[in-house]
């Protein structure tokens, strides 16, 4: 039992730490269309991956919580019982707790102070990639085809087509997804547009 108690408290605490790192990591990160635009990442992870690895962590935390509070169920009646011993919901502890997360929750989607300072702080961080990246012509226009890009910008798809061959790209093609030639070249989304965008000289 001790041995299980060990591993249930260790794996929650790692899973905790990670969670936590891409948590912060998503904070920081750009909007997803931007992410995905400029080809966004950060020691060597892209938002995608940041986000799968914050969902997957978080189950696995929860799942390592339920193993703890299993455990030390014990333990948790306890913090319930009052002075006299007596299972209650109206120890000062447990209502100063149940406080705590309701004014996070009340908070944070009535917009008070600070939580709408931080969270402007986080819309703020977001928002200085977009002034970092050369904007998009449209909303995701990483996952259209250079031939649908080319109808919905009013360019020649045949022209596009060439200027990323005279950049030395490699499969470059009218039905394939600016975002798979950029990925297949070492490219961002942004930089094919450049290219596409730069005059013949």
């Amino acid at each position: 039992m001790n041995s299980l108690r060990r591993v249930t408290s260790l794996t929650i605490t790692f899973s905790f730490f990670i969670m936590s790192y891409t948590g912060i990591l998503l904070f920081i990160a750009p909007k997803g269309r931007v992410a995905n635009w400029m080809n966004w990442e950060l020691f060597g992870l892209d938002k995608t991956q940041y986000t799968n690895l914050h969902v997957t962590f978080m189950v696995l935390f929860l799942v390592g919580m339920i193993f703890h509070l299993y455990l030390n169920w014990n333990l948790l009646l306890a913090y319930l019982k009052n002075k006299s011993r007596q299972f209650s919901l109206l120890t000062k502890e447990f209502i100063f707790a149940v406080a705590i997360n309701a004014l996070f929750v009340v908070g944070t989607l009535y917009y008070w102070t600070p939580f709408d300072q931080f969270l402007d702080f986080e819309e703020d961080v977001k928002s200085s990639w977009e002034k970092q990246a050369k904007k998009a012509p449209y909303g995701h226009a990483e996952l259209s085809t250079l031939e649908e890009f080319a109808q919905k910008t009013g360019m020649n798809v045949e022209k596009i087509i060439e200027k990323l061959k005279a950049k030395n790209l490699q499969g470059v093609s009218a039905d394939k997804t600016i975002e798979k030639i950029a990925k297949e070249n070492g490219k961002s989304p942004s930089e094919l547009f450049d290219m596409i965008n730069t005059p013949k000289k």
